[in-house]
């Protein structure tokens, strides 16, 4: 018998390249489950990111004001605003218009790639990677000064 290994999928989905001229990246995670949410910011900034967790689209669109991320990773499944209805504010706003917005979701990348593209996705991660592959895909998304 051949056992097939499974690795969760994680790609980008555009080319848009975001400027970033900071020395850390600013990353904003968001997702409802806390746990997850701490624990990748927690992840990210041991990697030396500038992370920082919150637990809803409301939030996070509050979260930018006086700090805005390079990067936002954000969760699908959330009650209130889901993640398809949190990128579509995010992209229509001035301060992230042009922040790179990754889904990090269980959902199914063909699910998401559907509605994500049009709400302003650039590119999708399924939970259960390990957090550098994760790192690997926001550093093809941002272009350093």
């Amino acid at each position: 018998m051949v056992s097939v290994s499974f690795a969760p999928s994680c790609v980008l989905w555009t080319d848009r390249n975001v400027d970033a001229d900071a020395e850390r990246w600013r990353i904003l995670v968001v997702d409802d489950n806390a746990a997850s949410a701490e624990g990748l910011a927690a992840a990210l900034s041991a990697d030396g990111c500038d992370a920082r967790f919150v637990l809803s689209g409301v939030d996070a669109l509050q979260a930018i004001d006086g700090w805005v991320p390079h990067i936002v990773i954000l969760d699908i499944s959330m009650p209130e605003h889901d993640g398809f209805a949190t990128a579509r504010v995010l992209r229509r706003i001035s301060p992230t218009r042009n922040a790179g917005i990754i889904a990090f979701t269980a959902l199914g990348e063909d699910y998401v790639r559907s509605k994500g593209l049009h709400a302003g996705f650039d590119g999708y991660c399924q939970k259960g990677n390990a957090p550098g592959v994760l790192v690997d895909l926001i550093s093809r998304l941002v272009q350093v000064h």
